[in-house]
């Protein structure tokens, strides 16, 4: 196994306390093999019998906690954030759709009412540096749904507005945040959490106000005003713009990457709440920031955001933007555990636990990917010895002089993580910039096969060494 490898899982998982050091050192091999070889299948990952077999009994057995994997993986993030000032905790919900085709495995419904799709319901929250790079996850829940009940639209919604918030799903966004908090607080970085549209709820934001994080929400309603007949886009329509920026916009299903240019607004509001079974009418200050395109399309950019960080100027209202730019980060990480080589749907194990406890370990392989991806693009210039083990520079650099060899470029000594990422990418079937950066598919897939030609080099030096006359 590629020590560069060995020495990722000894950081997230090497100080996992499972009552017994051999569990460990399994956990610990284990999380290097998904990393050499991502998948959902775990017969895909380990194709020898033994570890195999060893991986199986680790996630089935009885003496291990899911939550203790999970907490490794927070403390190694955490460890990373380490007097960062603030970081982002993007926060998002996803289902994990499962085969459970006789109904043992204790799986939930997913998706809507109407489907009968089987699964578990995860809530993750990605701490992101403030230029964009993933640091890991910092909080991570899976739950079940039960079993739904056969109700119409309009008594599902009455059922649902008589629940106390502790027993909605949407009360796992506050705890998420709660958590991420506590955990950056420890290591001198402070949370500015970040949710989608999910999040303008009354519930949601009171409870993001009582941690005291600074927040970021984006607006799904255009909501009243506490003494006001304007509501809250109206009174930013009144404001005066401050001024107009270029904003980076990722591509999506249905448009390609471009460089929007958008005008800005800000204003304070006190948005008033109607009442609910729960509470009275009751308000709650915020800032308000409008980010319109300067487009004649009507399907450009037009967002509005809540924040409870104070925006008086230009500058404080691109630190919000670039707070919601990390939702960005959650929804790649999502696809690359999901879709990407990860394919944790692909799981066919006989339990939730050892489910969730696979899911975990490859939770961590996904954010690996995807830190290595934004570091090579947010700190360029950087020593590739940052994120590669020496061996793995080695073969990096053996596999550039194969490729090069009529060119006779030379090559540096210590690459860049640039550079090395783009040649593990290379190695993963990227054909060049033409094409954009290393995206998560082919930097997995040059992952894959750095890890075989890293093991391949060793054992070559090796019967070389077996060979010399003593």
């Amino acid at each position: 196994m590629s020590a560069g490898l060995v020495r990722w899982a000894e950081q997230e998982f090497g100080a996992t306390e499972l009552g017994d050091v051999r569990r460990t050192r399994r956990l610990v091999a284990m999380a290097a093999g998904a990393a050499r070889r991502p998948s959902g299948r775990v017969s895909e990952v380990f194709d020898r019998a033994r570890e195999r077999e060893g991986a199986y009994d680790f996630l089935e057995s009885p003496h291990i906690d899911a939550a203790t994997l999970a907490a490794s993986v927070f403390a190694a993030t955490a460890s990373r954030a380490r007097d960062m000032g603030l970081v982002h905790v993007a926060i998002d919900g996803s289902s994990l759709n499962l085969t459970d085709d006789n109904g043992a495995k204790g799986f939930g419904p997913v998706g809507s009412p109407n489907t009968p799709a089987k699964g578990l319901i995860v809530m993750n929250a990605l701490a992101v540096t403030r230029d964009g790079v993933p640091l890991g996850l910092i909080d991570q829940h899976f739950w079940s749904r039960a079993p739904t009940e056969e109700l119409s639209p309009a008594a599902r919604t009455k059922r649902n507005q008589l629940k106390a918030f502790e027993e909605k799903e949407t009360h796992r966004f506050a705890e998420a945040a709660r958590s991420a908090s506590e955990r950056l607080e420890t290591v001198g970085a402070k949370a500015w959490v970040v949710i989608d549209r999910e999040g303008d709820n009354q519930d949601i934001l009171f409870a993001l106000h009582e941690v005291g994080c600074l927040f970021t929400v984006r607006a799904r309603w255009n909501r009243e005003q506490w003494n006001s007949k304007d509501k809250v886009r109206q009174a930013l329509d009144a404001e005066s713009p401050l001024g107009r920026f270029e904003l980076e916009v990722g591509r999506t299903g249905r448009r390609a990457a471009r460089t929007a240019i958008v005008e800005l607004r800000a204003t304070q509001v006190s948005v008033r709440f109607r009442a609910t079974p729960h509470h009275g009418v009751r308000g709650l200050r915020l800032f308000a920031v409008q980010i319109r395109e300067v487009t004649d399309d009507e399907s450009g950019l037009d967002w509005l955001l809540y924040t409870n960080a104070p925006v008086v100027s230009a500058e404080h209202a691109q630190q919000v933007i670039e707070s919601y730019r990390a939702r960005w980060r959650i929804e790649e990480f999502h696809r690359t555990w999901k879709q990407g080589e990860c394919n944790v749907e692909d799981a066919q194990l006989r339990s939730e636990e050892a489910v969730i406890r696979w899911a975990t370990l490859l939770s961590a392989v996904a954010t690996r990917i995807e830190r290595l991806k934004y570091l090579a693009r947010r700190t360029p210039k950087a020593p590739a010895s940052l994120e590669f083990a020496t061996e793995e520079i080695v073969a990096l650099k053996l596999d550039q002089r194969r490729r090069l060899l009529p060119k006779r470029r030379k090559l540096p000594e210590m690459p860049t993580i640039s550079e090395a990422t783009a040649w593990v990418a290379e190695l993963g079937g990227w054909i060049g910039p033409r094409n954009g950066p290393p995206g998560s598919t082919t930097l997995a897939r040059g992952l894959e096969r750095l890890g075989y030609l890293v093991e391949g080099i060793a054992l070559a030096r090796h019967l070389q060494a077996d060979r010399r006359p003593t």
